[in-house]
């Protein structure tokens, strides 16, 4: 253990709940619980320093992830652990990828899909300037009908009813 860290209770909550599920207490005594995070601090710190050093004799200033492979090699235990951690990390990535790519195109799909049906409800729906109002706020006006001022929602309005009269 190279240097001394200060107290800085960085796991306390963490440790606390692992002691209760290995049959401890509750709630644990203080020096207990600040004993085991003053050990898990100073063992990162030591695999880092180690990660680092290794990094450096390699002539890099970055730290990759081969370099704490490096520094846990002597334990197997601990680095088919880290090995089986690092796996599960690019499985979850990988799925996240995979949602967001099927989510951002069943949000085009959608999106395309409510353009067609926001023609037909403008055609039915509005009948004056009291629910043209009332719709511009719900949903946005189309190009055509913000260069004419509402003109074309109007005449499609008149033209929809006329239609419908002459249905009846």
């Amino acid at each position: 253990m190279s240097r001394r860290l200060k107290r800085t209770n960085l796991f306390s909550k963490d440790i606390s709940s692992l002691l209760y599920a290995y049959g401890d207490v509750p709630q644990p005594l203080t020096e207990t619980v600040q004993c085991i995070d003053e050990l898990v601090s100073q063992y990162l710190v030591d695999i880092c320093a180690t990660a680092s050093q290794t990094s450096q004799n390699s002539s890099r200033n970055k730290i990759k992830l081969e370099d704490f492979r490096f520094a846990i090699r002597k334990d197997p235990i601990k680095l088919a652990r880290a090995e089986e951690l690092i796996a599960t990390n690019k499985v979850i990535i990988e799925a996240k990828k995979q949602f967001n790519e099927t989510d951002n195109q069943s949000l085009k799909r959608y999106r395309g899909q409510d353009n067609e049906f926001e023609d037909d409800d403008e055609d039915n729906d509005i009948e004056g300037a009291a629910n043209e109002e009332e719709n511009a706020s719900v949903r946005p006006k189309r190009k055509d009908a913000a260069k004419t001022g509402g003109k074309v929602k109007a005449t499609a309005a008149k033209t929809s009813k006329n239609n419908k009269d002459d249905a009846e």
